[in-house]
């Protein structure tokens, strides 16, 4: 009867057992093989440069166009250095110590203010204020774009800027 009992559990036990999984040559075939994982691509040692922009400039000629106006330009020029660049000013005031000299374009006005270097007794720019009719007028960069393009179109000037 112990055999009996016996061989009745080992038959229960093998009914309750889950089916056991297949072969592994069967398990091969139904799932597909990774796929390899690749490294990262290679990141740069630093920024790139952002791309140049070529200006057109007229046929036949290679200079290049002058460079955007930079407004701070005018402070620390004497007196000669910002004729030269904005023209003759519209109109001169003094108030010591400073000598005013105000330039309008047809949109704006800059109110420069010249101040005496004591160790080179030169009157130099030190100040400037921009009006205008319009916030975007009011802008110093627009402002003094303004003035150096209408000197440059009414003297046919070729005074270069530089900025600094």
């Amino acid at each position: 009867m112990a055999i009996l009992l016996g061989s009745f559990g080992l038959a229960s036990c093998a009914l309750l057992e889950p089916d056991a999984p297949p072969p592994a040559e069967e398990v091969a075939q139904q799932e597909p093989p990774p796929a390899p994982i690749e490294p990262p691509p290679p990141r740069p040692a630093k920024k790139p440069a952002p791309p140049v922009t070529v200006a057109r400039l007229t046929p036949g000629t290679t200079d290049q166009p002058p460079p955007p106006v930079d407004p701070d330009h005018i402070k620390g020029l004497d007196e000669a250095a910002a004729t030269a660049w904005l023209g003759e000013p519209a109109a001169k005031t003094e108030a010591p110590p400073a000598t005013i000299w105000r330039f309008a374009s047809r949109d704006c006005e800059v109110d420069v203010y010249f101040y005496l270097d004591l160790q080179n007794r030169v009157m130099r720019a030190l100040h400037y204020e921009v009006r205008g009719n319009d916030s975007a007028e009011r802008r110093p960069e627009r402002c003094f774009q303004q003035l150096v393009d209408e000197h440059r179109q009414r003297d046919g000037s070729t005074t270069a800027y530089s900025p600094r």
